[in-house]
């Protein structure tokens, strides 16, 4: 049973608002602010937001489409850093979840609810997230393209902050202040790497976005066992494709030698899964069994029961 007689609640800030709590290391974004804006606007203060994306997106939109990325494995996920957002759902009420502090959730966690799910279950109205002080360096390292090296990375001192496998190479990133450089410059030849250079935040950001190739019309997002990235690979025929190596997610596009069949047909030989992804429209596609559908469909009645937001898929 539901209170009708309590009060709306009102977004924390309004619409391309930007409160920044830099003390706390917190910072609050109406949903409508871009990616690019909110790292021009913590910048001020040497303050970044460590989180993968097409810059010219709303943050929104972003957590919405779980934009995740490689810097995944150095600072988390959307999941890991959001601490609080603001959704309509398709009744149009104003829901709040999480807050400003780090333990602040008692029974059902919304705010992770609230990552990926394509504005099916709500439209996100502000965001509250982590901020880290921004990289004084960033380095790239080379090594040979084999997935194993970066298993043998992880438990060591040379643990990059993101990791990108494709047929050339193993590429890592390493971001920190100028002692962490310094130390990761002279060790990481030591560990293997072919080729080691220092560069720009900036460069980093350009060029880990060029190799995660997943902003395109349409792009394939494949989850498999990290050790398995070669045989996927081999079994789908892919011939342009990027992976994070360290969790598993290998991104190509169908061409006319690699279907989305067969991409789908080696996801479950080899125990993944595959979502077919649209980054600037709501429309996506996942393969999920009836259970999955079954539960999903039960918290879009609850959610938005007259179908306002985004349809699912198979009931579009």
């Amino acid at each position: 049973m539901t209170d009708d007689t309590r009060p709306d609640r009102t977004p924390l800030v309004p619409p391309g608002g930007i409160d920044h709590h830099s003390a706390d290391m917190t910072a609050t974004f109406a949903a409508d602010v871009t990616l690019k804006q909110a790292q021009a606007a913590l910048g001020q203060r040497e303050h970044w937001l460590p989180i993968d994306g097409d810059e010219d997106l709303p943050l929104g939109q972003l957590i919405e489409q779980n934009s995740t990325g490689p810097l995944r494995l150095g600072y988390g996920a959307w999941r890991d850093l959001l601490l609080g957002v603001q959704f309509q759902d398709g009744h149009g009420k104003l829901i709040t979840a999480g807050g400003a502090t780090v333990k602040n959730v008692a029974g059902y966690d919304l705010t992770k609810f609230m990552v990926g799910q394509r504005g099916v279950f709500g439209q996100i109205v502000t965001l509250t997230t982590r901020t880290y002080r921004r990289p004084a360096v960033a380095l790239l390292a080379r090594f040979p393209a084999r997935q194993s090296i970066i298993n043998a990375l992880l438990p060591t001192d040379h643990r990059p902050q993101w990791a990108l496998l494709t047929r050339e190479a193993l590429n890592c990133g390493y971001l920190g202040d100028e002692q962490f450089g310094a130390f990761q410059e002279s060790g990481l030849r030591q560990a293997g790497a072919l080729h080691v250079a220092r560069r720009t935040l900036r460069d980093d950001i350009e060029h880990r976005a060029g190799l995660w190739c997943c902003y395109n019309d349409l792009a394939l997002r494949t989850s498999v066992p990290p050790a398995r990235i070669a045989e996927f690979v081999s079994l789908a025929k892919l011939s342009a494709w990027v992976a994070d190596a360290a969790f598993g997610i290998v991104i190509s596009s169908p061409t006319s030698e690699t279907s989305i069949e067969a991409v789908n047909r080696a996801a479950i030989r080899v125990g993944g899964t595959l979502t077919i992804t649209y980054p600037r429209q709501s429309r996506f596609e996942v393969s999920t069994t009836d259970t999955e559908r079954g539960m999903i469909e039960r918290l879009k009645d609850a959610f938005d029961p007259e179908n306002r937001l985004t349809p699912l898929p198979w009931r579009s």
